[in-house]
């Protein structure tokens, strides 16, 4: 049975409250201010969610650590990475899938961020629950920031820059999602030309 470790309403009352994340607080306080309370609300009920994050649609399997598999809502989190303007990725075919590429195609993440000058790259499927739950973290309040931002009409031209990142961060997730199709497609093609 599918379950999801994040609870979007909780987490927003818990960082109300944390006694340890004032700048969490803040944001999530800035929110509420603003779009209202977020009691009883899912993160797809956000207006940041249905005009941004629901362009990015996943027709793939992507990799996810075996052991937590139905712990999250793993479709959400996608789409809050892909969506995200604080870090990059990858996309990948499994060299598993490579070997049998008539099953459903299955693609390997791997997240950059930058810290300080050096870029930090993590395998999706090699990380635990707790840091899967602190992407949900980082990437939920990303998104509350810039929805803020967004709001406050005194920065347009930061308001500008960040609509500017979005439409690319989809421009670039659109190019990486053909490119795996069309890794598919030869790979499929390949395995068509080798006799059994």
């Amino acid at each position: 049975m599918k379950r999801n470790l994040f609870d979007y309403s909780y987490f927003i009352e818990e960082m109300k409250i944390h006694p340890n994340k004032p700048r969490d607080k803040e944001t999530v306080m800035k929110y509420e201010k603003l779009f209202g309370s977020q009691k009883g609300l899912t993160l797809q009920d956000q207006p940041f969610y249905k005009e941004y994050l629901s362009l990015f649609r996943i027709p793939f399997k992507v990799s996810v650590p075996e052991n937590i598999s139905d712990d999250f809502d793993w479709d959400l989190l996608f789409r809050l990475i892909f969506g995200s303007i604080s870090s990059s990725y990858s996309l990948d075919l499994k060299r598993e899938w490579k070997k049998n590429p008539q099953l459903d195609p299955l693609v390997q993440l791997s997240i950059t961020v930058k810290s300080e000058d050096k870029d930090i790259t993590r395998v999706f499927d090699k990380l635990w629950s707790f840091q899967i739950l602190r992407l949900f973290e980082i990437y939920v309040l990303e998104q509350l920031d810039l929805a803020i931002l967004e709001k406050e009409e005194e920065k347009k031209d930061k308001i500008e820059a960040v609509e500017r990142e979005k439409v690319e961060k989809l421009r670039i997730y659109r190019k990486k999602k053909l490119l795996v199709h069309r890794e598919v497609r030869a790979y499929q093609a390949l395995m068509q030309l080798i006799p059994t």
